[in-house]
């Protein structure tokens, strides 16, 4: 969907990570890769941009190596969407991001859109396998984490303890947290899907996530609450 950070050198890879946080864990090409991207259509073209999505999703899924492409349209503006998308190794998603269905889609989604697909590039951070096939009243919720690069050491363990706490509620189907390679790996995204709405108005007022925001208050969290709720396409 864009171009993809190039590789630090060995040497200033190992010094940002000593400076992000010793549980960074380098990307091999090995590795599962992962990817959040943001994404809006003209309210005058939603129709046409749906069609899109759904058609560029079927065809995606199909794609040697991947693991999981969905989309989710966000529930409070409607013109707005996320892809949630997973891939065998680096190899497999290189290949989708090149294919000629990526280049034909962002080439139509260009004429309909009011902004540039934001995407964030991801590997493993805290993931669980999925409890449960979400419901008619599920909610779909992804949230961006940024902390300031001198701050996630301290914050990482916050992260991980949220992640934990969570994937054991009642009503979670899935809680990931997901973690951009050096030299970004102070950014991190949280994909998550309650049973009800009820189930995610109880994570919110957990004792666990107001530690975890009490922990990472400002100055260390960059952007307090980046959530968006999402309902996904049929």
């Amino acid at each position: 969907m864009h171009l993809l950070a190039k590789s630090c050198p060995a040497a200033l890879a190992t010094a940002l990570a000593c400076t992000l946080g010793t549980a960074v864990l380098a990307q091999t090409p090995a590795d599962p890769v992962y990817a959040v991207t943001y994404l809006d259509v003209s309210t005058n073209w939603l129709v046409q941009g749906i069609g899109l999505l759904k058609q560029y999703r079927e065809q995606s899924m199909h794609h040697a190596g991947n693991l999981e492409y969905a989309v989710w349209q966000e529930a409070a503006r409607p013109n707005r969407f996320v892809i949630v998308e997973g891939w065998k190794d680096q190899a497999a998603f290189a290949a989708h991001e090149k294919s000629a269905d990526t280049k034909l889609f962002e080439f139509t989604l260009e004429a309909i859109r009011n902004s540039p697909p934001n995407q964030h590039v991801l590997q493993n951070f805290a993931n669980a396998p999925s409890r449960a096939t979400p419901a008619a009243g599920a909610v779909y919720m992804v949230e961006h984490i940024d902390f300031q690069p001198t701050a996630n050491a301290d914050a990482l363990p916050h992260v991980r303890a949220l992640a934990e706490a969570s994937q054991k509620e009642e009503g979670v189907a899935r809680y990931d947290i997901y973690q951009e390679p050096v030299p970004h790996a102070n950014h991190y995204s949280v994909v998550a899907v309650w049973t009800s709405r009820a189930a995610y108005d109880a994570h919110e007022a957990a004792p666990y996530t107001r530690q975890y925001r009490a922990a990472t208050v400002m100055p260390a969290h960059a952007n307090l609450y980046d959530q968006r709720l999402y309902t996904p396409l049929d």
